[in-house]
């Protein structure tokens, strides 16, 4: 169900508003806040990171229940801009079943229209959550067109979608263990 008039996107009551680039000061407040709260980032992290962000989700109370982020950067060892995507979902609406599913879809569109200068080729998303590596869940990333291009020197899976529909080949960079200080 959507509603037409905000275009927002709504599942089991939790509302998608895609607010890139046009993040009133009460929602970069209320963001941050979100963050410290939930003790996942530092306050000068939160402050700058809130410039980032794609989408928020509102639960069915009207409280802020998740948030997507990108970035643009370089791959490493290219000379390539992508986006680079995070979600993070407080905990106590974790499970909400198509919930992060739909962000991400979201995310992809919003990010694929919006107009940057450096005109990334794409978007890249590192998966942290060991259950997002299991086969279920990456078919389901696969089916959302993105390709997992291999696993990072941690070992988390690195899906990425390439704006243009050719399918992504992973950058050295991107999967080459990192650099130690000789």
């Amino acid at each position: 169900m959507s509603d037409e008039s905000s275009r927002d996107l709504v599942i089991k009551g939790y509302r998608l508003t895609a607010v890139l680039g046009q993040i009133p000061p009460a929602l970069r407040d209320e963001i941050a806040g979100m963050w410290l709260a939930e003790g996942v980032l530092p306050p000068a992290e939160a402050q700058r990171r809130v410039a980032e962000v794609v989408l928020v989700a509102r639960a069915p109370d009207g409280s802020l229940a998740a948030v997507n982020t990108a970035f643009v950067s370089v791959v490493p060892g290219t000379q390539s801009p992508y986006w680079f995507y995070r979600t993070f979902v407080r905990p106590a609406h974790r499970g909400v079943w198509g919930l992060p599913r739909r962000m991400l879809a979201r995310a992809i569109e919003a990010l694929r229209s919006h107009p940057h200068p450096d005109h990334p080729l794409g978007m890249i998303a590192i998966t942290e959550n060991e259950r997002l590596m299991r086969k279920g869940a990456a078919a389901v990333i696969e089916r959302m067109g993105m390709h997992r291009v291999g696993r990072n020197a941690q070992g988390q899976d690195v899906w990425c979608v390439r704006f243009d529909g050719t399918v992504p080949v992973a950058p050295p960079g991107l999967l080459a263990p990192p650099e130690r200080p000789h």
